[in-house]
C-alpha cells in the first residue's frame, strides 16, 4: 500500500500540539485547526524575527482569528511550541489593557516581555511574547525597549490579522 508523505510544516505543528504541557489550557479541535491554518505566514514572521535578533530566545504570536471574538485568541506561531493553545487571562489582559507585562522566568535565565500585537493600522490583533536570554543584573529596561522595537518592526509587515492566516 503506498504511503503519502506528511508535509514538514504539518508534522511540526502536530508535534508541537502534542507537546503542550499539562498545565496549559486543553486544546480544542477548533483551536488546533485554526492554528494549523495560520501557521505558515505567521510562522515565517517568527522565524525571520529570530534570525534578525540573536539576542531573542523565543517569539510567540497570540492572534484572534478574523470574525471571532477574543475567546478564540490562540497561539498561531512560535519557536517553543504551544501552537493552538488558547489565550489565558494574562494574555487577554495585555491585549485589552494595551500595556506590556514583564517577568523573569522561574528558571532565572529568561526575561519575558508580553505586549499587544498591532497591525499596520495600529489595531490590537493579539499579543506578542518575546523572551530574551537573561542573567541576573541585566538591564531589563533595555530588553523591554527591544521587545517594543521588535513588535513595531513586525507591525509594518502585518496589514491585518487576516494576513497572518494566509498561506
Amino acid at each position: 500500500m503506498p504511503t503519502t508523505p506528511i508535509p514538514l510544516g504539518v508534522l511540526l505543528v502536530l508535534l508541537c500540539v502534542g507537546c503542550a504541557s499539562a498545565e496549559s489550557t486543553p486544546l480544542s479541535e477548533a483551536a488546533v485547526a485554526t492554528a494549523r491554518a495560520a501557521q505558515p505566514r505567521a510562522q515565517r514572521l517568527v522565524e525571520r524575527t529570530l534570525r534578525q535578533h540573536p539576542e531573542v530566545a523565543h517569539v510567540v504570536l497570540h492572534v484572534t482569528p478574523p470574525g471571532k471574538d477574543d475567546s478564540a485568541n490562540v497561539i498561531i506561531a512560535s519557536n517553543i511550541g504551544r501552537i493552538g493553545k488558547l489565550a489565558d487571562a494574562d494574555d487577554l489582559r495585555i491585549m485589552h489593557r494595551g500595556v506590556a507585562e514583564t517577568v523573569i522566568a522561574k528558571s532565572g535565565d529568561r526575561f519575558n516581555v508580553s505586549l499587544p500585537l498591532l497591525d499596520r493600522a495600529g489595531l490590537t490583533i493579539g499579543v506578542i511574547a518575546v523572551g530574551f536570554h537573561y542573567r541576573a543584573g541585566d538591564d531589563t529596561a533595555r530588553w523591554s525597549a527591544a521587545a517594543e522595537r521588535i513588535r513595531d518592526q513586525l507591525r509594518k509587515k502585518i496589514p491585518s490579522a487576516a494576513s497572518l492566516f494566509a498561506r
